[in-house]
């Protein structure tokens, strides 16, 4: 794997992997929480793999990569390997059978997943059904609120997270102006639509 990296690239790699072992858990879950998925997904794949991964982490990942959409096994071994479409589909399949297996066994960061993740996890288990052969199961403990503290990237997070190593932006809607509000209001009543849609268990 990695053939699609040039040398410069491997290097960078390498630094920003040395800067993740020392840097630990915690920070790994805030790495998650900061990654841009336009670039290639090598440093998420290290970090889901450790053993050290928290089950929070792994959580965080495995629903941003949108598993709905790599389930179909359809093109999984026959496409070329890259840090992109082809690791996506692997990670994704690789957290589902570890948290299914309970696998992760650090679970100290809280994990709380909202309306729309379990909206996700709905469509993600119709789609097993759907499909003769999934590359992975739609487990209920993909979706399973987390107990453990609060991790969030703040400022003193940044000043020691590498300056290459960050990826991607914040934006925030300006103040509470009449417009932020209508905004935010239209959304929480879509989002309490959709939540009257989910089966009862997940409506907590």
């Amino acid at each position: 794997m990695m053939d699609d990296l040039d040398e410069e690239e491997r290097n960078h790699l390498a630094t920003n992997i040395a800067w993740l072992e020392s840097a630990g858990p915690e920070d790994w879950h805030r790495v998650a929480l900061d990654f841009n998925w336009s670039k290639p997904l090598y440093l998420l794949d290290w970090i889901v793999r450790q053993a050290e991964c928290d089950v929070a982490t792994a959580l965080t990942i495995f629903w941003k990569g949108e598993p709905a959409y790599w389930l179909d096994k359809e093109g999984l071994s026959s496409e070329r390997p890259n840090g992109f479409s082809y690791l996506n589909k692997k990670i994704c399949a690789y957290i589902a059978g570890r948290v299914g297996a309970g696998g992760y066994t650090r679970s100290k960061i809280a994990y709380v997943p909202d309306t729309w993740m379990k909206k996700d996890y709905v469509d993600l288990a119709a789609e097993e059904k759907r499909l003769e052969n999934p590359s992975f199961h739609a487990h209920p403990h993909l979706i399973r609120e987390r107990r453990g503290h609060r991790v969030v990237n703040d400022a003193k997070f940044y000043s020691r997270y590498p300056e290459d190593f960050r990826h991607s932006f914040d934006y925030e809607l300006p103040g509470d102006t009449p417009l932020s509000i209508a905004i935010m209001e239209s959304v929480r009543q879509v989002e309490q639509a959709v939540l009257r849609l989910l089966p009862s268990w997940l409506r907590s």
